[in-house]
């Protein structure tokens, strides 16, 4: 059925659920992971390793994702009686709040869409990365992932139109936009890539167009508020002044600050915040249906802020660059405030004040195939409209028109900052 609501969607969601089950295990368990070459690696060297890296100083050296394949997130929609639809895929996850969130229509390493698993294809991947006269792409960019977990990982992300739309297989379901924007309201009910391809896709102020419309009024005026050559140079020159980080890699054995046990990788004084351990996995609706493998896990929430305004009866957010080892950009837009998971710290002090004026939250997993339930807390605060620059001036206010031009870009705006941007869609 194509037009589905959330009580819909509700129901596919459980049904992803039956039969998962998820326990930690000693490392003794997972024989398919070793440590080789001083990183912990799959056996096969075709999934993702967790190795020890430095970046310039001694003191530098820290636990870090690799996959230096690029992964595939692709969102498939189709337009059906003047309005667009889209085909998300209910997963079990072994991280992910609930056991349970939906994705885009793909989501696959190229470990798993080659099948080194041993298991099925994903479904839909062909779609994607073949010819297919079928299906027209809407957007296509490269997009920076987690950069103080992962070491220069991107995604390739995927926005669709199939002019006939395929029937959904088993675990995948049509939403109308109605029933996204309820989702977006929704704690742990879309994943991360997801609302991460539903902020870079094209948002219309026309409702009438059928397509992706915020709720909003503010918002929909906003999308078409001029956009001002002076700040968009301005802030690429301030991502261009940061340079990709030297680095190399460490034997996870030469960390001091790490030790290799039974149950995993953890800290002998906390630093990260984080420990590697290891989880056998029963889920039978995913390409394979038993395994084991590492997951990252903190130790307490991260925070992410957006702050807002209205100027001139446009909305604008304060927005940062940033500088993470991970980021094989340098430096990548990030959200007012930001904190992963397992670190500590507070918002700073201009922004404290505006934190109980919330126009949106929820709370939202890490991705939940390597984080063990690492989640943050994600808001859109409102400032008054006579709000000054924070007093470090690190960052600038941009109008939505300008954010959602970089949203646009490839490998320019952080994780964080496309997910909560994602609200904006059905705030009211």
């Amino acid at each position: 059925m194509l037009a589905t609501h959330g009580l819909t969607l509700e129901k596919a969601l459980c049904e992803s659920r039956v039969g998962f089950e998820l326990n930690r295990v000693t490392a003794a368990r997972a024989d398919h992971w070793l440590i080789l070459d001083g990183a912990l690696q799959h056996k096969s060297k075709g999934f993702f390793s967790v190795t020890g890296v430095k970046f310039g100083s001694p003191d530098s050296a820290c636990v870090m994702l690799y996959q230096p394949q690029t992964a595939i997130t692709g969102l498939i929609s189709a337009r059906v009686d003047g309005e667009r639809r889209f085909l998300l895929q209910a997963r079990a996850e072994p991280g992910c709040i609930g056991e349970a969130q939906f994705g885009p229509t793909v989501q696959s390493t190229p470990a798993n869409f080659m099948r080194i698993h041993g298991g099925a294809k994903p479904a839909y991947v062909d779609t994607l990365i073949e010819f297919d006269p079928n299906i027209s792409l809407l957007d296509d960019t490269t997009q920076l992932d987690l950069g103080a977990r992962y070491l220069f990982k991107s995604k390739r992300s995927i926005f669709a139109e199939a002019h006939s739309p395929p029937p959904p297989q088993r675990g995948f379901i049509w939403a109308t936009r109605q029933a996204i924007y309820e989702a977006v309201r929704r704690s742990a009910f879309l994943n991360i890539d997801l609302r991460s391809i539903l902020s870079i896709a094209s948002w219309s102020a026309h409702e009438e167009d059928g397509e992706l419309t915020p709720e909003a009024d503010l918002v929909r005026r906003s999308l078409s508020a001029p956009i001002r050559p002076q700040i968009v140079g301005d802030v690429l020159s301030a991502l261009a002044r940061t340079n990709p980080p030297v680095m190399r890699f460490v034997p996870l054995e030469a960390l001091e600050n790490w030790c290799i046990t039974e149950w995993g990788i953890s800290e002998r004084v906390p630093r990260q915040r984080f420990s590697v351990d290891f989880f056998e996995v029963r889920t039978p609706l995913r390409e394979v249906d038993h395994w084991v493998q590492p997951l990252v896990n903190s130790a307490s929430k991260g925070h992410v802020v957006l702050a807002c305004r209205e100027r001139h009866k446009f909305l604008e957010f304060f927005i940062r660059p940033i500088g993470e080892h991970g980021l094989a950009t340098g430096a990548a837009l990030a959200p007012s405030y930001l904190r992963y998971p397992g670190a500590i710290g507070e918002p700073p002090e201009w922004l404290s004040p505006h934190l109980s004026n919330v126009w949106a939250e929820s709370e939202e997993s890490d991705e939940g195939g390597r984080f063990y339930r690492d989640s943050s807390v994600y808001q859109v605060v409102v400032c008054g409209d006579d709000e000054a620059a924070p007093p470090d001036k690190i960052g600038c206010w941009l109008r939505l028109s300008e954010l959602k031009l970089f949203l646009g870009m490839s490998n320019t705006c952080t994780i964080q900052l496309r997910g909560v941007i994602s609200h904006l869609i059905s705030v009211r």
